[in-house]
């Protein structure tokens, strides 16, 4: 009976499917965030230091790993329901983002990068901070 039930309301009991996106057209919310994006903007200028900075692989691996898991964190935390569980993942970016910084003053140590693109990717760390800063203190009181 349910068998028969199904096959004769699947034609007309449906939802027509949709399309989810953010209200800047993204597929993920964590991806509207400025954070996100900026901490985006240190992976990718990240790459363009390779050329310049001689240091170890294992320097370069950790560095990697660093500006990673501020990208992750900051999305992961933006996905969670509770304000202290969001403001937990944002404290971890946090933490990973002053790593970060650490581990590029002892990549260009040597001096051989430029100075200017270097300043360029610690001021892009710097707003990363303050902004995971901000909204730590906003999802730990919501």
């Amino acid at each position: 009976m349910l068998i028969t039930m199904r096959k004769t309301a699947a034609n007309r009991v449906r939802e027509d499917q949709a399309v989810y996106r953010t209200k800047k057209g993204r597929l993920f919310d964590h991806e509207d965030l400025d954070v996100y994006q900026t901490a985006l903007e240190v992976v990718a200028w990240l790459e363009t230091m390779w050329a310049e900075a001689s240091c170890s692989a294992d320097l370069r691996t950790k560095l990697d790993k660093s500006t990673t898991g501020i990208v992750l964190n900051i999305a992961e935390g933006n996905g969670r329901f509770t304000g202290r569980n969001q403001a937990m993942f944002y404290e971890t970016a946090y933490k990973a983002t002053i790593q970060s910084a650490s581990l590029v003053d002892l990549a260009t140590a040597n001096g051989v990068a430029d100075v200017s693109r270097v300043e360029a990717g610690r001021e892009l760390l710097r707003r990363i901070a303050a902004m995971l800063t901000a909204l730590s203190k906003v999802a730990a009181h919501a």
